[in-house]
């Protein structure tokens, strides 16, 4: 299954990077943990799952609380 991105899907992209890395940089998120939430954005979008964009939109949206 070939997955597209939209224009707001590639921006929630980027900020969901963005997220994981910032909470990286602030030691919310140790190399490991950083490292564990993108692979598995990977493993969810190689997969074909349906829930991708959600996951990533989750990760974004919890902010401070995660």
């Amino acid at each position: 299954m070939r997955n597209t991105l939209t224009g707001d899907d590639r921006v929630l992209l980027d900020r969901y990077i963005e997220s994981v890395l910032l909470r990286f940089s602030d030691n919310r998120y140790n190399l490991g943990e950083a490292t564990q939430e993108l692979a598995e954005a990977f493993v969810r979008v190689a997969a074909g799952e349906p829930d991708w964009l959600a996951h990533m939109r989750g990760v974004v949206e919890a902010g401070d609380d995660a």
